[in-house]
């Protein structure tokens, strides 16, 4: 299913040209934002399971294979991602992202970031109908709300590159960049604020703040990729 938000170049005249019977189309009437739009794919999706990526990116040949092979064999297993190579808007690889592969670690990494890449992400449809979809609150940060509040589900990422992933700065105005930070800013303050993690939280709190308000784009986008954040 590919949802069309609006788009104002030739996206849907090319999106209606494919003669592939499982492709289903939906264009929305106006831009409605990347979490309202995935709540809509997810309403009309009637698959057992849910697989994401963006326009941007390239998902390799056999990464569903691999996913749906994967929860075969991990029945409890929930929610599944990979590792993806970081590409520029030429297709010029930037570097490999790698992600904890096991539940614990991958958990332990969403109280700072996600712990899955979000285009990466293979879901038992169950998930989602039970907490309800994306938050729309959170637009450009929502995989970000949804993975914390997911933590009673089993999580998993395969050791594997399955996807590349387009850089945020290549697929993204800065505007877009900056309120995805301060929207995973506001995420990991209501985290913090639900009492769920203790006062060593803070530091990081204060410094996610500075840097979130202070440092420009440009340096934020650079630190994460040398850190290995996105």
């Amino acid at each position: 299913m590919i949802v069309d938000d609006a788009s104002k170049d030739k996206s849907w005249h090319y999106l209606t040209s494919l003669k592939d019977k499982r492709i289903k189309l939906i264009k929305n009437k106006k831009n409605l934002g990347l979490a309202k739009s995935l709540n809509l794919a997810l309403s009309k999706a009637k698959g057992d399971f849910i697989a994401r990526m963006d326009s941007d990116d390239i998902s390799l040949p056999k990464r569903f294979e691999i996913q749906m092979g994967f929860l075969e064999k991990n029945p409890d297993t929930d929610i599944c991602g990979g590792w993806a190579n970081l590409i520029d808007s030429q297709g010029k690889f930037i570097s490999i992202i790698k992600k904890p592969t096991q539940d614990a670690q991958i958990k332990t990494m969403n109280r700072w970031i996600t712990g899955i890449i979000h285009p990466t992400w293979f879901v038992r449809r169950k998930v989602f109908s039970q907490l309800g979809g994306y938050n729309v609150k959170y637009d450009l940060a929502e995989d970000y709300d949804f993975l914390i509040r997911a933590k009673k589900f089993q999580m998993a990422n395969i050791a594997k590159v399955l996807l590349l992933w387009r850089s945020p700065k290549d697929r993204r105005s800065k505007k877009n960049i900056e309120n995805m930070y301060r929207q995973s800013l506001a995420i990991r303050w209501n985290y913090f604020k639900s009492g769920e993690l203790g006062l060593f939280y803070l530091p990081f709190l204060i410094r996610s703040l500075i840097t979130t308000y202070l440092f420009p784009t440009k340096l934020k986008i650079f630190l994460n990729q040398r850190a290995g954040l996105i």
